[in-house]
């Protein structure tokens, strides 16, 4: 705040709109990277686990199997059925202990 000189409040206004801005331009990055790292989670998550075996110039025969998109996806749909399955354990678990 030291930058601007707050001399009336019509430069108040204009530095608030100003800062008002900037967040606008915070979110708006924020929401890009939430969205790309959603979509690109798989892939981040192997290059974090197995990226000293891939530093060490070795690859696993893991690291090559999750590399295969039909392998990927068939995992990914193995723990969304999962994960709606313990849901529904959870429910009537909670509806058993409530009802």
């Amino acid at each position: 705040m030291n930058k601007h000189k707050i001399k009336d409040l019509d430069s108040l206004n204009s530095y608030i709109a100003e800062l008002e801005n900037k967040e606008l331009q915070i979110q708006n990055q924020l929401h890009n990277n939430w969205q790309y790292f959603k979509s690109d989670f798989g892939g981040i998550l192997r290059s974090t686990i197995l990226h000293k075996a891939k530093v060490e110039g070795r690859s696993s025969f893991i690291y090559w199997l999750l590399k295969i998109p039909e392998f990927n996806s068939t995992i990914g749909k193995t723990a969304e059925r999962l994960i709606v399955k313990l849901e529904n354990l959870v429910v009537k678990w909670v509806d058993k202990f409530t009802g």
